[in-house]
Order: structure tokens, then sequence, then C-alpha cells
């Protein structure tokens, strides 16, 4: 009888909706009723320091069970990043130091805080709120357990006042488990590898990040692929406890209905509670019954006595000081704005709030480059008979979004309308894709401000978090609200199918951050996922909680199910990128595409061990991997889709038989870089068919080799330059049909300009200019464009040029530049075509002109850098002023002139002498003879990353500004940093 009991429990546990992991006899705390935070004495932040972290190896049923480990942390903070700050653990990203963190998953945390709550609180709600904690909880008040929980999105949330001591000390504990909680996967670095030197992954055994079972978590976080050595767990976002009387307001939703340059006409919607609270409600049961059929009498609703009103008010923000001036937020302009008070009907229980308000003269939310991203900051004050009781705040931007059919053909069932009319205006989207701002999940707003202000400088305007990775913290909605960056946020699954996601624990997480996000005038789009089938048996149910919570709680924005589909393409093909406009001319929106590259040298020389680098042009053999085991650790998705791809665009620039760190990380970047400018000039050329691009991706989650704009440190690559170009507002571009040549043929010279802005612009000219591989003119012309309003593409055929037939395996130059009437320079780029003789074959030349083809790897040239390093020039530089932004970073201006009779290639600018990253206005460019341009670089000062409790100190030894070329020496400009003091490890 025991053994048919257990079995029977077992099958129990595996069928129900409750986790095995789950303590079966406690309150279970997940539940969709977000708390909205008060703003004075009514909320209380919890988070930052004053927390004590312990561990045991089992779950303690008795906190007074001695557990392990003590030692003082902050939260928000991972428990991997908890042990590094206290000095208890070398930092997890050097080296293989991560593999010191693996027993971390197996233990039981405890965070324990003593907290001061005040009399006020008496007779009123408190809520404990936890902003995310990962995965399993338990949390105690005062040592009594009040629940347990799941999920890493929101939660738990629990009314807490019987349990305090209002006036006194409280103690809150809070226990948390790894979502692979007696589950860990096999260590990868243990795996036998395949045929082709891969690791055999089907041998892996444990938790599966591809197939999560009953645990709702993001494959990158989880030991999926990219991030294998990384589990995370912790108290990963904030704490509070809120104060709220048994009269009060929860969850208000702003929407604009209509805008016109007069007035805006606004729609609130605010749940109004008397005598009772959220967690007393319940969105609908979770057996079949029917949802609301009363008897004769008919549902009961009781007056209150009490006279309440809602005072709501709108004021105008300031906008915050230009990027890179130190990031302030907007402050409240005072004067104009809105404010009504509207009386309540109220009966115990909860009703809602519905009002309709017209906003005179609306300051509109515009996207990045279409205008300024204005905000009001809305103030809801609850009064009860008369005086304040209850006051909630947030920021609101007024902005319609709205989408039409692109001009191309419909070629599937399932197809969305892609062409995106933002505030009445249309807009070729320029996008990206993000993935976590930090694997182990320390995301504090300096880290977010950092990267989304060099997104804002690059010219995005949509940012995509993916769904392989996080629901974005409200750090990161703040910014991209500030900064005019839309955001498509996709829910986290990815690749999977989920049929055992418990439903109650999936609608929680999914309801709470809809309340969470939907008032963010950034978000635009909702999307269900990351490369997964939502019409699959497995996806039905999640994807149905999803798309019924979404049309109860937020019908004003679009929802796709997934990407890629209705119409959206996920594409990464190893080929000449000329055909991008051929191969994919009927897709109307580009949701990923990218390609691999090496980060600079310096990444890996500071987290890799230094002894491995060599053999790196064989990087794809055999016996590389077991050779190299710090730096494939550091290589994303190794295998023989990846490597050979980057390693072959790379062989254009150097000679990769046996190259330095130095030269693939620089080669690759480069071949990447213009791999990302091509098929960006070919799509955004393919509108209005094509609508938008969202490249993959920009910035990666830890060091590593993988396709990324900016390195995990902050440091912008060749590609962010390359891409960042050709999201300039008017850009010209010449539509190459491929980049390789053979010598005799005749290479046409059509222009393209994509304008991006509403006004036509007159008396603009092309020229373009063809030069030989030592910079001599072979060929010139140019040609008036009258440039149609944006968004816009308008061609000009400029002329052709005939290769000599003598010309063999050689690169050209071709030159594009747009001038205004005045003769400005509006627009610059450039190209290297290249004439090879394994054209001449016949067989070679007719394949690769009839269909795209894998891109050729060059084992004995011609090589870019060592071509143009043969004709060199002198440049000249002036450090025209620095200043402080904030205690880590400076922002520079620095005029560079090019003094020579010779183009200056790759020109580049950056710090000697000190760990930095770099964001500039330009890098990687061409600077005519003569030329002068004036370029301001925002620098983020590192200090010693690997030193948890480095003092901030001033850079040691000489510092200065370094301006270079591929065909100019370097010039050096000494830095005066007795004002500068390095980034804290935290940041």
């Amino acid at each position: 009888m025991k053994i048919y009991s257990a079995l029977f429990l077992g099958l129990w546990l595996l069928t129900s909706g409750v986790s095995a992991q789950s303590d079966m006899t406690a309150r279970k705390l997940w539940q969709p009723y977000r708390i909205t935070p008060r703003t004075g004495a009514q909320h209380i932040d919890l988070s930052g320091r004053g927390w004590e972290l312990s561990y045991a190896d089992k779950p303690v049923t008795d906190l007074k069970q001695s557990r392990q480990g003590a030692f003082q942390t902050t939260i928000p903070n991972s428990v991997h990043w908890s042990l590094f700050k206290a000095g208890r653990l070398p930092h997890p990203y050097y080296n293989r130091n991560s593999t010191q963190y693996r027993w971390v998953e197996e233990k039981a945390w405890y965070y324990k805080k003593t907290v001061d709550v005040p009399a006020a609180a008496r007779d009123n709600f408190v809520f404990l709120c936890f902003d995310g904690v990962d995965y399993f909880s338990k949390v105690w008040v005062n040592d009594s357990l009040v629940g347990v929980h799941e999920g890493m999105f929101g939660g738990p949330t629990v009314e807490v006042s019987r349990f305090l001591k209002p006036g006194g000390k409280n103690d809150i504990t809070v226990e948390v488990r790894a979502g692979n909680w007696g589950n860990r996967a096999t260590d990868y670095e243990n795996l036998p590898r395949t045929a082709s030197g891969e690791f055999d992954y089907s041998k892996r055994t444990g938790f599966n990040p591809r197939a999560t079972g009953k645990i709702i978590k993001p494959w990158v976080i989880s030991g999926g692929s990219g991030g294998e050595p990384f589990f995370s767990v912790g108290m990963w976002q904030g704490v509070r406890l809120e104060i709220v009387p048994p009269f009060h307001l929860e969850r208000p939703y702003m929407t604009t209905r209509s805008l016109t340059a007069s007035a805006a006409q606004l729609h609130l919607s605010a749940e109004v509670f008397a005598q009772a609270h959220s967690l007393q409600k319940q969105l609908h049961p979770w057996n079949n019954t029917q949802l609301n059929h009363p008897n004769e009498k008919g549902t009961v609703f009781k007056p209150v006595a009490e006279t309440l009103s809602v005072l709501v008010e709108l004021r105008p923000k300031a906008m915050a000081p230009a990027t890179g001036s130190g990031g302030q937020s907007p402050r409240t302009k005072p004067g104009e704005g809105f404010s009504r008070e509207y009386p309540v009907t109220a009966y115990e229980g909860r009703i809602w709030l519905e009002e309709d308000i017209t906003l005179p003269n609306p300051k509109r939310w515009n996207p990045n480059g279409m205008g300024d991203p204005n905000l009001y900051d809305v103030s809801l004050t609850l009064k009860q008979n008369g005086s304040p009781v209850d006051r909630m705040q947030f920021d609101y931007g007024i902005r319609t979004i709205e989408r039409v059919p692109t001009a191309g053909p419909r070629t599937a069932d399932r197809w969305e309308n892609w062409q995106f009319i933002v505030n009445g205006q249309k807009l070729f989207v320029k996008g990206m894709n993000f993935t976590p701002q930090d694997i182990l999940l320390d995301l504090p707003r300096e880290r977010y401000r950092w990267t989304l202000e060099a997104a804002k400088k690059m010219g995005v305007q949509l940012i995509r978090i993916w769904g392989g990775g996080l629901l974005e913290t409200d750090h990161f909605y703040d910014i991209c609200n500030e900064l005019g960056l839309m955001v498509w946020q996709d829910f986290p699954i990815g690749n999977q199918d989920t049929p055992d996601y418990p439903q109650d624990v999936w609608e929680a997480q999914v309801v709470q951050n809809i309340f969470r996000l939907r008032n963010h005038p950034s978000l635009a789009i909702w999307n269900g996922g990351n490369e997964f089938n939502p019409y699959s048996y497995g996806n039905a149910a999640s994807m149905g909680i999803i798309e019924r919570n979404l049309d109860i709680f937020d019908k004003s924005r679009l929802f796709v199910r997934t990407t890629p589909d209705d119409g959206s393409m996920h594409a990464y093909p190893d080929m000449d990128p000329s055909w991008y406009n051929r191969s994919y001319k009927f897709e109307p929106w580009v949701s990923e595409t990218g390609m691999h590259s090496i980060p600079e040298a310096g990444v890996f020389l500071e987290t890799v061990d230094n002894k491995e680098f060599t053999g790196l042009g064989k990087m794809w053999d055999k016996a590389f991997g077991p050779a190299h085991p710090d730096f494939i650790h550091h290589f994303t998705e190794y295998g023989p889709g990846r490597v050979p791809r980057m390693l072959s665009r790379a062989s254009h620039i150097a000679d990769m038989a046996d190259p330095t760190l130095e030269s693939i990380s620089e080669a690759s970047q480069i071949g990447a870089g213009e791999f990302y400018q091509v098929f960006s000039e070919k799509m955004q050329g393919n509108y209005p068919v094509t609508a938008g691009l969202m490249p993959w991706v920009f910035k990666r989650h830890w060091p590593v080799i993988a396709i990324q704009l900016m390195d995990w440190f902050g440091q912008a690559a060749a590609p962010y330059y390359f891409l960042k170009r050709t999201y300039e507002p008017t850009h010209v571009a010449i539509d190459l049909p491929r980049l390789i040549w053979a010598s005799g043929e005749t290479i046409g010279l059509t222009a393209k300009v994509t304008h991006a802005q509403p006004q036509a612009l007159a008396g603009h000219t092309v020229r373009v200019t063809v030069l030989d591989d030592g910079f001599n003119p072979l060929c010139k012309a140019t040609k008036p464009l009258a440039i149609a309003a944006g968004p816009s593409v308008s061609s000009a055929t400029i002329g052709a040029f005939a290769i000599p037939a003598a010309y063999k395996d050689r690169f050209l130059f071709v030159v594009a530049e747009l001038t205004d009437a005045s003769g400005k320079l509006v627009s610059r780029s450039i190209y290297y075509p290249r004439s090879l003789t394994m054209m001449d074959d016949k067989t070679t030349h007719d394949r690769y002109v009839a269909e795209p083809v894998a891109w050729p790897a060059i084992e004995k040239g011609p090589f870019l850098k060592a071509t143009v390093q043969k004709t060199t020039t002198t440049l000249e530089s002036k450090l025209l002023s620095m200043k402080p932004l904030d205690d880590s970073r400076s922002q520079l201006m620095v005029q560079v002139r090019n003094a020579g009779t010779t183009p200056a290639f790759m020109t580049r600018l950056d710090i000697a002498g000190a760990r930095r990253a770099l964001v500039a206005d330009d890098n990687y460019f061409w600077l005519a003879p003569g030329e002068v341009r004036t370029l301001a670089a925002t620098v983020l000062w590192r200090g010693d990353t690997q030193r948890p409790d480095a003092p901030r100190e001033r850079p040691a030894g000489t510092v200065s500004v370094t301006v270079s070329a591929w065909n100019a020496p370097v010039v050096s400009l000494p830095l005066d940093t007795k004002a500068l003091l390095v980034q804290k490890t935290s940041k």
C-alpha cells in the first residue's frame, strides 16, 4: 500500500498545476494583481543595503535552524553577484571562474532584513511586494510563514498587516531556490564532442533550458545556448512596502483615443476599492463553472457612506538635457496641463472609475528622430470626505500608433500590417534586438542608460526585447520613455513548446506585467515569444492566456504571436549581402538578421588566459576547442555554422592564416560591419515593401564572441558605426548588385537616397567617385537629385565603371556623397568591391551572379588593410573640450583633420592608457584630404572589474585620446585625469 500511495502522490504532483518543488501546505502567493507603487510616506523601499544573505543545503522548516556563510549584501542582485561583491568568489565572467559558482544552484538561499514599520501603518492594508524573485521563494514576516511563490517576473505580493508590529522593528526573511532545484544539468564541459568538434548537447541530462517543463524562465539565463555556464538565482528586482488605506485606488490605465495639434482625447480607467483589497479578488475560477449567473435578487451592491472623489492632474515634464549630458530625468513644468476632480459613486468592494479627458494643446511623445519624446506627469489622488488618503503617480506620453499594409504582395495566410504610422506620420522603422544587459541580472540604471543612449545616438527607433530574455525592468522602460525609444516586448517563451507550464503561475506572470508596463508610451508591441510555434498543441494554453489577458487589460497595442511569423522574417545567410533586396524582396519586416564578429582584443586580454591566443586561424579544427578551453568558454554557439562564416569575411580584411588576436578581432568586425551596412541599405531601399528592420543584436550579456554591436563592457564595435551611418535621417547608398567582380566587367552606379523626414529636399546632388587601391581617381560623376518627402527612396543612375582587364586581385573604392544646395556634405557611403581572379572561372562567376552562395574565403589576398597601408597620409587632431557628465563618464570634443593628400581610411577615435568604453559620433570612417571633422565622444571610465572592493580612483599613468587610420600614424592627445574617478564595479 505504501508503494501504491507514493506512486499515486508522484503522479498527482506531475499532473497537477502545482510544482513538486513547492511547499504543499503553505499558502500559494502567485496571483495576477500587481499592487501599484505609492508615493511619499505610503511607499517604503526595502531595496538597497541592510540585507543578510546565507544558505542551507536543504530548505529549513524553522527559521531557528542554522544556516551557513552569512554576509551583508544589497538587492536587487543575484546570489552570484552578491558573492562576488562580498569578496567570496572571483569575477564570474573571467577565465572559467563560473565553474566556482556551480554549487550556488544547489543551495537554498536566505535573505533577511530588519525593517522599521511606521505606526501610521496601523489600521491600513500593508502590502509586501517583491517585484522579481528568481525562482522559488518562501516569505516569513516576524517568524510567521506567510506563503510560497513560483515565477521570477513579479511577486510574491502579500498583505501582511496582521503579521507586523507598527511603530517597531520587523524581520523579513525570504528563501530563494533556483528554478533547476534538484534538477541541475550536466556540466557542459564534460560532454562528449561530435565528429565536427562541437559539444554533444543531446547527451546533457538534467534541466533543459529549451524544454523547461513547469519552470517559466527564459533560456539565456538558465544555462541555454551562449550562457551554458550560468543559471541565475536571487532577488533580482526590488522589494517594497505599500501602506494602503481601506479606501484606495489600484492599477490606473491611460490611453490616447485620438490626437490632433489642438487636443488629445484621453481615457483614464482606475480601480476604486472600498473596505477591500486586490488580493481578496480572483481573476476567474480554475474549474468549469458559469462566471456570472446571479439569482432573482441580482448582485448586491452596498453603497458606502463616505464621499469619495479622485483628483486627476496631468503636468508636462520639462525635456531632459541632451543625450550624453548626464541623463537627468525630466522635471515637471508648472503652469500647463490638466486638473479636474471627479466624484466617485462607490460601493463596498471594487468599482472602476472611467473618465474621458480632453487635453488642449498636447505635447506629443515622439520616437527618436521624429521629434521630442514629451512626457506628462500623471498624478491621481483619492479623497475621502474631502481629505487625501491615497496617491499614485506615473509618467505618460501622448501618442498614437497605427498600422496599415505594406506595398508588397500578401504571401501567407497570416499577414500583419507592418507599415507603422506614429502620430500620423509613416516611417521605416529602424530597430535593434536586445538581449539582457547582464546574464546574472546585475541591472543598475547606469548600465541601461549607457546602452540606451548609445542606441539613441545610433538612430534606433524600436528595441525588441527578445523572448529568450527578460520582461524588462522599470529602469529600462523609464529611460526608453525619456529617450523616445519604442519597445517591442516579447513574453519569455523562446524556442520551445510549453505544455507543462502551470497555467495559474503563467497567467499571474503575464497579467502582472501587463499591469506594470501598459502606461509606458515607449511600449509599442507585445509579442508572444521568440522562434516558437504558437499554433502547436503544446503552446495553445500559454498563448491563450497571453491573448485573452491582452484583450482584457491592454487592447491599445499591436500583438503578434511570435517572430518570425505574420510577414516578419529571421534570416542569417552566409552570402554576399547585396542579395538581401532580391532574396527577401517581398518581406514586410525583418525581425532578426546579423553576422558574427570578435569584440576588441582588450576584452579577451582581460578575461581569457593570454596563453591561448595561438592558432586562431584554425579556430574550427577539432583540436582547437580542447586546447583553448578559456577561449571557447567565451564563444557563443561555437560551431561549424558560426566560425567559418566569420573567418571568411575577416579573410578579405587581413591574412587569417595565423592572425594575432588584435588582427582577427579587427578584421572580423570590419567584415561584419560591411555586411551590416549593405543589408541595411538594401532593406531600407526596399521601402515601401519592407517597412522595418531589427538587426541582431545590440549588446551581449557577458564578454563573448558572438553577433553584437557593443560588448558587455559597453564598447561600441565597428559594426555599430557601419550600421549607425545607414540609420541617419537622410542616407545615400550605391545599389551595387554584388561586392565581388571579375576584371573587365562593368559596375553600374545607381544611387539610392533613403529619407526619413516628412519634408522634401530640393537642390541636392549625388557625387560618385571610383578610386583604385592606391586612392587614385578612376571615375567621377555627379547628378542632381530631388528627394521626395519621407519616408521615401529616391533613385538616380549616376553612370557606370568598367573595371580594366588587367585589374586583378585588387580592391576598388566607391565613394558616394550627397550634398545640399550650399555644397554641405549630408551623407557619405564607402564601398570596397573586389576584382578577384576566382571570377575568371566561368562556372564560379555564373553561379555567383545567378544565386546566393557562401561568402568565399581568401587565402592569398588581396587583403584590405595591407592594401590601404601602402598609401599613407597624415592626421592632425585637437582636443576642443573635456567635461564630466557624472562621476564615471566624460564627454570629449575632438577635431580631426586629414593633413595629407590621400584619404584617411578607417579613421578612428579611441582612448589609450585606461580601461574605458567609448561611443563616438562616428568611427572607422573615411576622411578626405583636407577634410576637418569635429566629433563628440562619451567615455565610461572603468575601474578594476575583478576587484569588488576597489575604491574609486583616478586612472593610473598617462591617458590619451588617440586618433588613427589604417594609413596614418597615431596622434595622441594627453588628457588631464585629475578630476576623473573610475566606475564602481557594480555599474
